[in-house]
């Protein structure tokens, strides 16, 4: 229990989204330097931070583009008081759509760090969502998709393209929604539904206790795991990242990319499991899964992003079975780290073979 608490308090050693890395050998006037530039870009960014809080106060809720390809959804400014989102029409403030300027896109990051949507309602006419466009949406359950689309679909409010080749966003709180089905509540497919959905979740889990309940803590260790489906082919962009309640993600040997931050701060998985078959693992792929102890990388695997094991100080053992460096494209800093105050690398030992179990 006390190394768990010890590695839920770790600090990030670097920042993948602003790409800021350590650097251990700044010392003496430099250090100071560093510390002063330091202080004074935080008191920038708090300043910048304070001025969108509120200026967001005022902003419009949804603000769209005009594309070539449509209509897009460009940024969404939810309240507290918007535990929805519709991407099918534009709507006004009050949520009302018009039916005759349907939306077709959303753009990247049009509503990441969301703290309030639960669900997100994917239209029949959306065909494009760019990368990281729900990135860090802390509180979304699920994604519900429009079966008339003939470009994305959800199982269990996982996002995936038509085809299910590829899997595009597993929401972080998507357990919750698992724990609420097998508890017997009636998954949503409108606005009134969702509302409904999370005023049953809230009564019967404890809308204060929600993590601490008995009966959640049993429903929800056994939602705790879950298989990737054999028709994925490749794991996109962000798609399980923040996801810290699974201890297991299983990968089918079907899929031949992961994608950056795939994994990112999945701090709840006990191994990690990349299969023979798996080509190239994106920057950040795997970073900061703590309790991960070996980590094998299989021959097949041929390009490895920048930080994509970084922040895993749980682990002891990195296992490649390419038979030497030459044979994999790298970038810098993949490595685990022993631990945050030595930032030594775990070296990788090549030509190895999997490890039994």
């Amino acid at each position: 229990m006390a190394d768990d608490l010890k590695i839920s308090e770790t600090k990030l050693l670097y920042d993948p989204i602003f790409s800021k890395k350590p650097d251990v050998e700044m010392k003496g006037k430099n250090h100071l330097v560093f510390k002063t530039v330091f202080v004074i870009i935080i008191v920038i960014f708090v300043g910048i931070s304070l001025y969108f809080s509120f200026t967001s106060l005022s902003a419009d809720k949804y603000i769209y583009k005009e594309t070539d390809a449509g209509w897009q959804l460009y940024q969404f400014n939810g309240k507290d008081t918007d535990a929805t989102l519709h991407i099918d029409y534009i709507r006004n403030e009050e949520g009302v759509p018009d039916k005759t300027k349907p939306v077709a896109a959303a753009r990247e990051f049009a509503m990441s760090c969301n703290e309030y949507v639960q669900f997100i309602f994917i239209g029949k006419d959306v065909s494009s969502l760019e990368n990281h466009c729900f990135y860090y949406t802390k509180n979304l359950k699920a994604v519900i998709v429009d079966p008339q689309n003939e470009h994305y679909t959800s199982v269990d409010g996982i996002l995936f393209n038509k085809d299910m080749t590829e899997i595009i966003l597993c929401p972080m709180r998507n357990n919750q929604y698992k724990v609420a089905l097998a508890g017997g509540i009636a998954a949503p497919v409108d606005e009134a539904s969702a509302e409904a959905f999370i005023e049953e979740f809230n009564k019967k889990y404890g809308e204060e206790t929600v993590d601490n309940g008995e009966e959640y803590k049993k429903q929800f260790a056994s939602c705790s795991t879950y298989k990737i489906p054999e028709t994925v082919t490749s794991i996109a962009d962000s798609c399980f990242s923040d996801c810290e309640s699974y201890s297991s993600i299983e990968i089918p040997a079907s899929v031949k990319k992961i994608g950056s931050l795939a994994f990112f701060k999945c701090k709840g998985l006990e191994k990690i499991n990349i299969p023979d078959g798996v080509e190239s693992i994106g920057s950040d792929g795997f970073s900061y899964c703590e309790k991960v102890e070996y980590i094998f990388v299989p021959a097949s695997v041929k390009s490895i992003g920048h930080h994509a094991f970084y922040g895993d100080l749980g682990c002891k053992e990195i296992c490649m079975g390419a038979a030497d460096k030459d044979a994999v494209e790298t970038g810098e800093h993949w490595l685990p780290k022993q631990s945050t105050r030595s930032l030594k690398d775990v070296e990788a030992v090549y030509g190895q073979v999997r490890r039994a179990g």
